[in-house]
């Protein structure tokens, strides 16, 4: 069973799309993207830091996040919300535009399924993810793939099975930061001339 809690953390993780829709549409500079995604990696680490040492920001943390983080937040990791501008931080500098796009987008959309599903209805365990989750991931990055114009689709695709593979390996990294940057070194790999 899904807690309600966890709906709203999944609900807030689509919320990530904002960076690469954001990014394809709206502030279409690398440069400018970059120094805001510089800046919002800069707040989100001062605010997970403060978490834990300043008390009236770790009283507010607690009231309207707690029952969302995980155990390993809690206990004074990151947060997903951290990972996820720093993996697109990094993802934006080091790859073009429409890989960075669609890494980001497999990152948003492709977890999300992966972890809803897998928790509902995830039998068979591959560590604490499950197959199910995992073929939930890939059929939705496979679908961002199709619809997703500026990549040639065999690039895309393999983009989306490295997505959900690096998901459901047990790598103790984030997924919000393994995720676009195994998938989009696996599209500049594929589109890159030997």
């Amino acid at each position: 069973m899904i807690s309600f809690d966890e709906y709203i953390r999944k609900i807030i993780h689509l919320f990530s799309l904002i960076i690469p829709f954001g990014y394809l549409f709206f502030i279409t500079d690398k440069y400018i993207m970059v120094q805001i995604l510089i800046f919002l990696t800069a707040l989100f680490l001062f605010i997970d830091i403060a978490r834990h040492k300043v008390f009236w920001v770790q009283s507010i943390f607690e009231y309207i996040f707690n029952n969302m983080l995980r155990s390993h937040e809690i206990k004074g990791n990151l947060t997903g919300a951290t990972w996820v501008v720093i993996g697109s931080l990094i993802t934006i500098i080091i790859f073009p535009k429409p890989v960075a796009v669609i890494s980001l987008i497999f990152m948003s959309l492709g977890d999300t399924a992966a972890g809803l599903v897998g928790q509902k209805y995830g039998k068979h365990k591959i560590g604490n993810k499950s197959w199910e989750g995992f073929l939930a991931g890939l059929i939705i990055c496979f679908i961002v793939a199709i619809n997703f114009p500026f990549l040639p689709l065999k690039i895309s695709l393999f983009g989306a099975l490295a997505a959900m593979i690096i998901e459901l390996l047990p790598i103790p990294l984030d997924d919000n930061f393994k995720i676009p940057l195994a998938s989009g070194a696996i599209m500049m790999m594929l589109s890159t001339p030997i």
